[in-house]
């Protein structure tokens, strides 16, 4: 059992996630990440004892697809499976919502964030993928609003429909 219980991040509880953005992020990548803190409809906090370890930034693009725009874990809690736990968090919360896609971009040299998201069953999605299997031009609107970046790669992870309850 885990030490970190996953908390909804609102309001101005969101601010208590700065100082892991900033450990995180460097330049825009910061700049980035804390604007998108106050302005994304989803955050989600790991906590140990009221202790803010880690964060996750969550937007449904569509009903059917989720985009994890970061997880960002502190310094002290990293390699302690914080990351797994808040991307776990994620991809639940966009199923349970009838997600059937998953994606994130990853810079293409964090290691640590590969790693994860391989773990998981993500892997990288190719431009042309991503235009023909999710509509055309309506995919080119959710990928500008993914704000993928030069440096980063799309990664991705496709499920089955939910299936109707019993």
């Amino acid at each position: 059992m885990t030490p970190y219980e996953i908390v909804d991040l609102v309001g101005e509880a969101r601010e208590r996630a700065v100082p892991i953005l900033v450990e995180s992020f460097e330049g825009i990548y910061r700049w980035h990440a804390k604007r998108t803190l106050r302005r994304i409809d989803a955050v989600r906090g790991a906590e140990e004892n009221g202790r803010l370890a880690g964060v996750s930034m969550l937007e449904r693009l569509v009903p059917e697809v989720g985009y994890v725009y970061y997880v960002a874990v502190g310094v002290a809690d990293r390699r302690r499976g914080v990351g797994g736990l808040l991307l776990d968090d994620a991809i639940a919360r966009f199923r349970a919502a009838g997600a059937v896609i998953v994606y994130a971009a990853v810079e293409e040299d964090n290691a640590a964030s590969l790693r994860l998201f391989g773990s998981r069953g993500f892997r990288e999605v190719e431009r042309k993928e991503l235009g023909y299997q999710e509509g055309g031009l309506g995919a080119w609107g959710l990928r500008s609003r993914m704000m993928i970046v030069h440096g980063e790669v799309l990664y991705g992870r496709r499920y089955p429909p939910l299936g109707p309850g019993p």
